[in-house]
């Protein structure tokens, strides 16, 4: 079946001499596995991470890996890679989207959520700085597992397992001190992307929400660009 669609580019995986087999999420067909092969009119700049492009495909019935047969981009994030610090979120973002999206089922809210991350990453020249914290977090909501603001005199622990704040303290990772846990609350509170924290509280909230998706999100493990973030995140 051949279907027209929009895609970001998660993994382009070199497959002979000019062939590739990508990992793209969609808008209309969810996560994909397809070959492609360049020409002329397919360039390896068109399926970099996180390229946002439109897409020819043909869907295979009963198939693991698809076909891509047309590439354009529609977006072209240009100023992501004249910015260290925009480079190093793009990364650790990318790194995140392979890691925790698993599932071919379509959702379009989660992909106009991702596409909007990147395109404002690219666009803003301000308030950007926080981009990775907010999207750990609203991303959560995609997948059922968000953190429930519940803090309280009588609540004042995290719990990560589940998710809220309980009257009773877990070790690191499992749940987080006192300290950690009204910082959590407190960033749940505000706009991420508008506000200022420290650069401590930023590496802080950062190491708390991985551990939380260790926990909920089957097969997440070390991030690769995650040291890198944080040197350029806390200059």
């Amino acid at each position: 079946m051949r279907v027209s669609d929009k895609a970001i580019v998660l993994q382009a995986i070199k497959h002979g001499d000019k062939k590739f087999i990508l990992k793209i999420y969609t808008h209309n067909n969810g996560l994909i596995t397809a070959s492609i092969a360049l020409n002329k009119n397919i360039r390896a700049s068109n399926i970099f991470p996180l390229s946002l492009i439109n897409v020819e495909l043909v869907l295979k019935q009963n198939k693991d890996v698809h076909q891509v047969t047309e590439v354009s981009s529609y977006y072209i994030l240009s100023n992501i890679s004249n910015s260290l610090t925009k480079l190093s979120i793009a990364q650790f973002l990318n790194e995140i989207l392979i890691k925790a999206i698993k599932e071919s089922a379509t959702n379009r809210h989660l992909f106009e959520f991702i596409e909007s991350c990147l395109i404002y990453l690219n666009d803003t020249e301000t308030e950007f700085i926080n981009l990775h914290l907010y999207f750990l977090v609203e991303f959560t909501k995609y997948f059922g597992v968000e953190p429930q603001n519940n803090y309280s005199l009588q609540t004042p622990y995290f719990d990560c397992r589940n998710g809220q704040f309980s009257e009773m303290s877990l070790a690191f990772p499992l749940g987080l001190d006192r300290k950690s846990s009204l910082l959590f609350s407190e960033f749940l509170k505000i706009n991420a992307l508008k506000s200022k924290i420290s650069n401590e509280q930023r590496q802080s909230l950062l190491d708390v929400l991985l551990a939380y998706y260790r926990l909920h999100f089957p097969g997440f493990n070390t991030i690769k660009s995650l040291e890198v973030l944080k040197e350029v995140s806390s200059v």
